[in-house]
């Protein structure tokens, strides 16, 4: 296919309108997920968050009813960060990202022995019931006879035996993990099937998009990336404002640059933020250091104006009174603030169901 301009401004929309935040969607969550490729899941109640801004009427017990029932499965994936992906599309997802991680994680050691079929089997036989971090790091410093290094035991284990978390991991504001074992048809796709469907999902979540930017969100190298690319076969190819070379699925479509875009309230590590190389789609690049901490790879949560990031929020909660803090980069325009206190208020409701005081405040 012939290469077409794409100006910024249509990135800009094209990105909104593929992450559901032009406007709020009526989808089963299951659907939204793998609509929407991956959410963080780092912190547990950002995926809430997050749904909660692209689905009308979602509430909590939708998405643990997904976990539950593993339309929705949670598991260290892409960047060996955790994900929520959509049960269907976790299959080719660990198969795309194990290739890659096991590599990493025997670079690590390769002046190490370690007999990875017996460490491989012991973690599978401790994970026939759901076992926390601590258990598998522990079982894997006795499997390796303490020769895996402390901060690489987890690590390991994932990279050998495919892992998903299970409920209530994955609960509304429940930080305890619980792993188990995932299925062994967990890794029945095949190369480069499996990195094809993810870079599928990518596109149509996050595209039009850089080789660059599918390194940056998948972790992985070019040598697996370009055969996967290949085998999508016929895909559109763009040239945006600097003259980067980006793709998209042949069938996707681009908002025209003046379609309207709604206040929207970001949780941490929200993926529209994090999946690009180049951030500049919603993020302006003067405020970047701002809202992506370099110190501990934290990314804080934030608001939309314009399909722009224009500030950071917080919640506070003392008693019964909760209040959402603005952090404005640049002032709220005046025909835009009732928008953001109207959005601020309604995430704030979302965020503390019980409190009986609720207030905006910068």
């Amino acid at each position: 296919m012939p290469t077409r301009p794409v100006t910024q401004r249509q990135l800009t929309v094209s990105l909104l309108d593929r992450q559901l935040l032009l406007s709020r969607a009526e989808l089963p969550v299951s659907a939204a997920v793998r609509r929407l490729a991956a959410l963080q899941a780092q912190y547990p109640p950002s995926p809430y968050f997050a749904l909660f801004s692209r689905l009308a009427g979602f509430e909590v017990d939708h998405l643990e009813r997904a976990l539950r029932r593993g339309t929705v499965v949670k598991a260290t994936l892409m960047r060996a960060t955790l994900h929520l992906v959509a049960g269907t599309d976790f299959p080719s997802f660990a198969v795309a990202w194990r290739q890659q991680h096991l590599t990493d994680v025997r670079g690590r050691h390769r002046d190490v022995e370690v007999d990875e079929a017996a460490v491989a089997a012991g973690v599978r036989e401790l994970l026939a019931q759901p076992r926390t971090a601590a258990e598998i790091k522990d079982r894997v410093a006795e499997l390796s006879g303490g020769t895996v290094a402390p901060a690489d035991r987890l690590h390991y284990a994932r990279a050998l035996v495919p892992m998903r978390h299970v409920f209530p991991s994955g609960g509304w504001r429940h930080h305890r993990a619980f792993t188990v074992v995932a299925d062994p048809a967990d890794l029945a796709p095949v190369e480069p099937a499996a990195t094809a469907l993810l870079l599928r999902r990518y596109l149509a979540a996050f595209g039009p998009a850089s080789r660059e930017d599918m390194a940056h969100f998948t972790y992985l190298r070019y040598r697996q990336l370009d055969p996967a690319l290949a085998e999508l076969g016929a895909v559109a190819r763009y040239t945006d404002d600097s003259g980067r070379e980006l793709f998209d699925l042949p069938r996707a479509s681009l908002p025209a640059e003046d379609v309207p875009t709604p206040v929207r309230f970001l949780p941490n590590w929200d993926a529209a933020l994090l999946s690009h190389r180049d951030r500049t789609r919603i993020l302006p690049a003067r405020w970047h250091d701002e809202v992506v901490k370099s110190a501990n790879g934290g990314l804080l949560a934030s608001y939309l104006v314009d399909g722009q990031v224009a500030g950071l929020w917080t919640v506070e909660r003392t008693g019964r009174t909760a209040i959402l803090r603005l952090s404005p980069f640049v002032p709220i325009p005046a025909s835009a603030t009732a928008d953001v206190e109207r959005e601020a208020l309604r995430t704030l409701r979302f965020a503390e169901p019980d409190a009986t005081d609720l207030s905006v405040t910068t």
